[in-house]
């Protein structure tokens, strides 16, 4: 070998000690891990009534044939109001005791609208017809919901990058890049049917108020932090 390439060689060797030595003394990047949530306030634009067909008979036959007479009824009036939703859910027929003495049949005739006043009026018109009311109230419908738990997430995201920028500063060090981000889906509250109706509403119509509900979005990343 030429006294160049030793040159050479030396040059090369010495090159890599050195970058081997630097990293084994440059500071390690850190990992910051952060969540934040953002919430959105929203009045509730879908009017939400329950209405209950119940029968007590002696036999299973005798309580069912009213309860489908009263939803065929209740369903053929409420789906002559314009704007209003109307399905038939939850059937249910059960014995009074363990002598099955006699028999009870359920079921509920759910109805949803925009239109507030439309369906406290149907729902006073369903109670003449001796439906029972066994819920009441407003909902944030899906695509409202929808669109509240976006701005959330937007707000949520503000909130997660001014939390990593403050982070950084306190540690005497600065944001290099997002390592990974996590999102929340939108979800809905369950609802739960009413196990048992409600007394009867006498005329005129009841009424029902629209309170404001938080939609609430949460996020999460990692940042990676260096000098």
């Amino acid at each position: 070998m030429t006294q160049s390439t030793w040159t050479v060689a030396a040059i090369i060797g010495g090159m890599l000690c050195s970058q081997v030595a630097m990293a084994q003394t440059a500071p390690a990047p850190m990992l910051l891990h952060l969540s934040a949530t953002g919430t959105v306030q929203v009045t509730p634009d879908q009017l939400v009534a329950d209405m209950l067909a119940l029968n007590t008979a002696r036999s299973p036959a005798a309580a069912q044939r009213l309860v489908n007479s009263m939803i065929a009824t209740g369903m053929s009036t409420s789906t002559a109001v314009a704007g209003v939703e109307a399905r038939a859910v939850g059937y249910s027929v059960g014995p009074l005791d363990d002598k099955r003495t006699g028999w009870t049949a359920q079921q509920t005739l759910e109805l949803r609208s925009s239109e507030g006043p439309a369906l406290l009026d149907l729902v006073g018109k369903l109670q003449q017809q001796g439906l029972a009311a066994g819920s009441l109230d407003w909902e944030v419908s899906p695509a409202l919901r929808r669109k509240a738990h976006e701005q959330a997430t937007t707000e949520a995201l503000k909130s997660l990058q001014a939390r990593a920028a403050s982070a950084a500063e306190a540690l005497g060090l600065h944001l290099d890049h997002i390592q990974d981000v996590r999102l929340d889906s939108t979800s809905v509250p369950p609802r739960a049917f009413p196990a048992m109706a409600m007394a009867r509403m006498a005329a005129p119509a009841p009424q029902a108020t629209a309170s404001q509900e938080d939609v609430t979005a949460s996020v999460s990343a990692d940042y990676v932090l260096k000098p």
